[in-house]
């Protein structure tokens, strides 16, 4: 990327060049569905900018994230690379700094004044297990109090509602951050909006705000700087699934991309990931995918899914049962039939049911099919770690376990 410059005349009509500013804001939220807007079927919520934004600028129709969980989704996004190739991340811990090369570490590379802008969850939850910042040392970090702790992260037995007042505090810190960090003509800001903001009291609650905030950031940066999108998406109970980090239905794997308008593209219908995001971001190109990836957790972890998805078929891996799905997501977007399950019991009459004699599928030949490219996908990707490795990380998420028990016991007495 190349500085652009602009020309102006002074009142005695001497030339003047100056450089024009390379603003990128990477604008996102945490565990942010798509269902949460009104362009992809909510009708509660109103997002005038974000719909503007829509109709301005490029729409992908299915982008994916990486990694359902925060800091695995980070990494993903930052450097190109899905979770299984970074190699020496066996299980969740502190790392060091990433050798990939990064966006920040590009950006930095030409120039650029990079910073983040997040709640303070981030800098224990996310920063020591990520580390693809670039050089640490020049980028800024502006840590806000923003966040709302609540629903998985709040194990309470009061129940919140909103805060008005709260909520303006909130927003005003946000406008406040923005306006501090002085414009320069290369300039990087990663916004990244926690689950809930201060002031509302549910996953979902806050879209409204969430749009408000980024009628802002398109005052103060125009449309032709903001990508939109979220780390990953949220389950909202679909499945009956609390929340999201263990599972890759498409509720929690695919989330809104929204760039400014990339060579004439008003939609892109094909299946990215949030490995594009380097190329889509810094280069204005749109890699081209026969399936991509997104998985839960680091190989040596015993919940570990992985989901190789296709244009049409979608193939899970479930590494502690040993088990596979198989959908299809044009017939079956909703993901309730699983092509490969053959009997199901039904709990109303305690019987044992066969799959194929309830649910009419006309495609299971071509599905059949599609699944051995998808399976020999997932065989290329996966490994496991050794014997001991596989039972330190076994034993230590049951210690885990057992201490999350204890304390909530605890609370209850």
């Amino acid at each position: 990327m190349t500085v652009e410059e602009t020309v102006i005349f002074d009142c005695f009509g001497k030339k003047i060049t100056l450089p024009m500013q390379k603003i990128i804001l990477l604008y996102s939220k945490d565990a942010m569905s798509m269902e949460n807007f009104p362009r992809y079927g909510n009708s509660y919520w109103k997002t005038p900018n974000f719909d503007e934004m829509v109709e301005n600028g490029t729409e992908f129709l299915r982008h994916y994230t990486a990694a359902a969980s925060t800091s695995m989704a980070f990494s993903a996004m930052l450097t190109g690379k899905n979770p299984y190739e970074f190699t020496d991340r066996k299980f969740y811990t502190e790392v060091q700094p990433t050798q990939f090369e990064t966006i920040f570490s590009r950006l930095q590379a030409e120039g650029y004044d990079c910073h983040i802008l997040w709640s303070p969850d981030y800098m224990t939850g996310a920063w020591p297990y990520v580390r693809c910042f670039g050089d640490e040392s020049r980028t800024h970090i502006h840590v806000l109090e923003m966040q709302q702790t609540c629903a998985i992260q709040r194990p309470h037995d009061f129940t919140l509602e909103r805060d008005d007042v709260l909520l303006e505090k909130t927003k005003q810190l946000i406008y406040d951050k923005l306006n501090s960090i002085p414009l320069t003509p290369k300039q990087f800001i990663w916004m990244h909006l926690p689950h809930v903001l201060r002031g509302r009291c549910s996953y979902g609650d806050d879209i409204d705000v969430f749009d408000e905030i980024l009628g802002f950031a398109r005052k103060k940066y125009g449309d032709e700087s903001i990508y939109i999108t979220a780390d990953h998406g949220h389950m909202n109970l679909h499945k009956n699934i609390m929340a999201y980090g263990f599972h890759v239905y498409n509720l929690t794997c695919q989330v809104p991309l929204i760039t400014p308008r990339i060579d004439g593209l008003k939609k892109v219908e094909g299946i990215t990931s949030h490995t594009d995001l380097m190329d889509i971001i810094l280069e204005g190109r749109i890699p081209k995918h026969d399936y991509v990836l997104t998985d839960t957790q680091y190989y040596c972890q015993p919940d570990r899914r992985l989901a190789v998805i296709g244009q049409r078929y979608k193939y899970i891996y479930n590494k502690r049962s040993r088990t596979e799905e198989l959908y299809d997501l044009e017939w079956d977007p909703q993901e309730r039939y699983n092509l490969l399950e053959r009997d199901r019991y039904d709990n109303d009459k305690g019987e044992l049911k066969r799959i194929t004699e309830l649910y009419f599928y006309p495609y299971r030949s071509e599905a059949m099919e599609a699944l051995k490219g998808l399976r020999a996908k997932k065989d290329v990707v996966w490994r496991n770690g050794t014997w001991s490795e596989e039972a330190y990380v076994s034993a230590r998420n049951t210690v885990r376990h057992i201490k999350a028990r204890i304390r909530t016991k605890l609370k209850k007495c």
